[in-house]
């Protein structure tokens, strides 16, 4: 955010007015962190398209916000169009240009930009790496594609995976340096995969073709480690050393996964706030519920209300809570707003007479009491919805069951027979009153342990999940040469029962505790120094959507950021939120694009499927 507005304030001398110029990606990437306000402050007169015919400005100075790409440099040089029989200058869209890229810009494109007739107007040109999409303060998304999961995982995607992951490696190498970390990286590589190689080892698809299953994380790694050494060795030349590792107390680390690392997290159902609200709920654009309210004046009225920790502070503090908590907590608070809010309890005393003094206490509360009513009303509107559709169903009794399944313990922490979690799941997969898609959900969570469906089979093998191991219900499957995790979440007032947790929980704590193995988990080159004292473990936690304060490197410690290639779930950005306030560090999680369950089995279904991209 303070990136783009210096960009866009300081590209010309102070006081004089200026026009913004974007392509369509960097205008959303603008948009998410800043409001068009915000950048018309900045003594700017009009934000412009450069994909549009626009309105020339020939005595103002253009700032430019564009992604490196060779489209968007085709379009700075023909605002400067030149005779090329005379050399004379023929158009002239704006008086200057001030070039900011929003990722890396390429040698190749610097150079044809240096040697256009643009060339003598361009008074600047900077880098900004914003090209991500900072969701909340600690997930962002690297999308690289309209359909980035089928990219990476299908066979027939093998002419898309490099372009998708170089482009998500781009993304990701913005993510670190707008945090102003030098990270070392590791990656998920399963030894049952070992044999093959970095985007080539063949499998067998259901037609009986040959397909090649890409090592999607190493492949990742190996990208981000390139671009970060020539971004290093880029800084030290122009800088005077500054792109080398600063003394940090301990390092900081970049851990790249695949889907593969876990496959109960898309599947399972959760039952905190924001989880079963993307699960159960249609959100429009991934983050804004519609319902119905009553007006001031008694009419029925339809609210679109954007889901976001910036704007919604009960959004913020209740998302990952259980939803039986949120049930509770919203009720006793809305209680209390009504009880503390003199207005309503003037309202109950209407006989009573009130003082001046009284009435202008009660019109002083009334804007932020009816901002406080409109954000309950939401929140008591979408906690309902989903209580409803859970008491409507056995979604309670299902998602005990799979939880017995991924564990292979009850509710009591007993071990269950196999037997009768095969009798159980007939009788589930029987009842008229699962719905189809929580039926695949089921139907799936066992194929993760042990597959038999040859389609899922094909599919699971896409993500590097070998299909032919024994069955095992008691406890975690027996993969060997692969990730293992065991642990639970402790019983709360809302929720009942131990829950598996996410793999990526584990991962980072053991990252942080010096034990995640460096055979499931290797570095792309040098491993960090060993010298992380385990005691220290407080730091001010900083954003991706706002500014760090400056930190002495002795203070410093380091980062972790963990990308998961083709997907994230809500449960793993709870998980990381969790860690993040538990240890008070700096931990962000990031990837492709984020699934809910029934999207990712619509995925998993289309990864056999010739689509036109």
């Amino acid at each position: 955010m303070v990136g783009i507005i210096g960009a866009i304030s300081t590209a010309t001398a102070p006081g004089k007015w200026r026009v913004v110029v974007a392509d369509r990606p960097s205008l959303k990437i603008v948009s998410s962190v800043l409001k068009m306000h915000s950048v018309l402050e900045q003594n700017v007169v009009a934000i412009q398209l450069i994909t549009r015919n626009r309105q020339p400005y020939p005595e103002m100075d253009a700032v430019y916000i564009l992604v490196p790409c060779a489209d968007s440099i085709s379009r700075v040089i023909d605002d400067f169009k030149v005779d090329p029989r005379t050399g004379e200058l023929v158009q002239r869209q704006y008086a200057r240009a001030h070039l900011f890229f929003t990722g890396k810009l390429s040698d190749s494109l610097l150079a044809h930009l240096r040697s256009s007739p643009a060339a003598p107007f361009i008074k600047a040109a900077a880098e900004l790496y914003i090209e991500y999409n900072p969701i909340e303060s600690r997930v962002f998304l690297t999308t690289p594609s309209e359909q980035p999961f089928y990219a990476l995982y299908s066979p027939h995607a093998l002419n898309m995976v490099g372009s998708d992951l170089d482009a998500a490696a781009d993304r990701l190498l913005s993510v670190i340096v707008s945090l102003d970390i030098q990270p070392y990286v590791r990656y998920y590589r399963p030894s049952a995969s070992a044999p093959y190689e970095i985007l080539g080892s063949t499998l067998m698809t259901e037609s009986g073709a040959t397909a090649t299953c890409p090592r999607i994380a190493e492949s990742m790694a190996a990208l981000i480690q390139c671009k970060l050494n020539d971004y290093y060795s880029h800084e030290q030349s122009s800088s005077n050393g500054r792109g080398k590792r600063s003394n940090t107390l301990t390092p900081s680390v970049v851990i790249v996964l695949d889907r593969s690392v876990d496959l109960y997290s898309p599947l399972l159902h959760e039952f905190t706030y924001q989880a079963l609200a993307h699960d159960l709920l249609d959100l429009n654009a991934g983050n804004k519920y519609v319902y119905e309210a009553e007006s001031a004046n008694g009419h029925r009225q339809t609210i679109e209300a954007e889901l976001s920790e910036q704007k919604d502070p009960i959004w913020e503090k209740l998302r990952h809570w259980h939803i039986g908590d949120v049930s509770q907590t919203l009720a006793d608070q809305f209680e209390r707003l009504l009880k503390d809010n003199i207005g309503v309890q003037a309202a109950k005393q209407a006989s009573k007479k009130l003082t001046l003094h009284e009435m202008k206490a009660v019109l002083s509360e009334l804007p932020e009491f009816k901002r406080l009513q409109e954000s309950y009303s939401l929140h008591i509107d979408l906690a309902s919805k989903c209580l409803e559709t859970i008491n409507g169903s056995s979604l309670v009794m299902l998602a005990d069951f799979e939880q017995e399944i991924v564990t292979g313990r009850s509710a009591d922490g007993e071990f269950v027979d196999r037997t009768s979690l095969e009798t159980r799941l007939i009788s589930f997969l029987d009842d008229s009153e699962l719905d189809a898609p929580d039926r695949r959900r089921l139907e799936e969570v066992p194929q993760c342990l042990s597959v038999n469906d040859k389609r899922a089979a094909v599919n699971l093998q896409r993500l590097g999940v070998p299909t032919d191991r024994e069955e095992d219900f008691s406890g975690m499957p027996p993969l060997n040469g692969r990730y293992k995790w065991d642990a639970v979440t402790e019983p709360t007032d809302g929720q009942k029962r131990p829950r598996l947790e996410p793999a990526v929980k584990c991962i980072v704590a053991e990252q942080l505790s010096n034990t995640l193995s460096t055979e499931l988990f290797p570095w792309t080159e040098e491993a960090p120094p060993e010298c992380i004292p385990k005691h220290i473990l407080n730091i001010n936690a900083t954003s991706l959507r706002r500014p760090k304060s400056p930190m002495p490197d002795a203070e410093k410690k380091g980062v972790v950021i963990v990308y998961i290639a083709g997907g994230i779930t809500m449960s793993e950005m709870r998980a990381i939120y969790e860690l993040a306030d538990t240890l008070k560090r700096d931990i962000y999680i990031g990837s492709t694009h984020i699934i809910t369950p029934r999207g990712f089995l619509d995925d998993m279904k289309s990864l056999h499927l010739k689509m036109l991209l």
